[in-house]
């Protein structure tokens, strides 16, 4: 019976430290990309919004995937 008590509190202490060591392996959103994605409207590609280009034309936000399709699309609205 010891040795059943003894096992199971060793269990339970390489369950803690797996969880203290590594958090994010254990936890299901950890897992996920939460990445927000944008549409560039011109070559409606979709970019990660930290890696977009980001330009303000007429007072509205747009994204872009490069300086190129910036550039396009600034000559198609004006």
């Amino acid at each position: 019976m010891a040795r059943l008590i003894i096992l199971g509190i060793l269990i339970v202490t390489f369950i803690l430290l797996v969880r203290a060591f590594f958090p994010a392996a254990l936890k299901k959103e950890g897992r996920a990309d939460t990445t927000e994605m944008v549409k560039d409207l011109n070559c409606e590609t979709y970019v990660p919004r930290a890696e977009a280009l980001h330009r303000s034309i007429k007072g509205k936000d747009y994204y872009f995937c490069g300086e190129k399709c910036a550039e396009e699309f600034e000559q198609k609205v004006a």
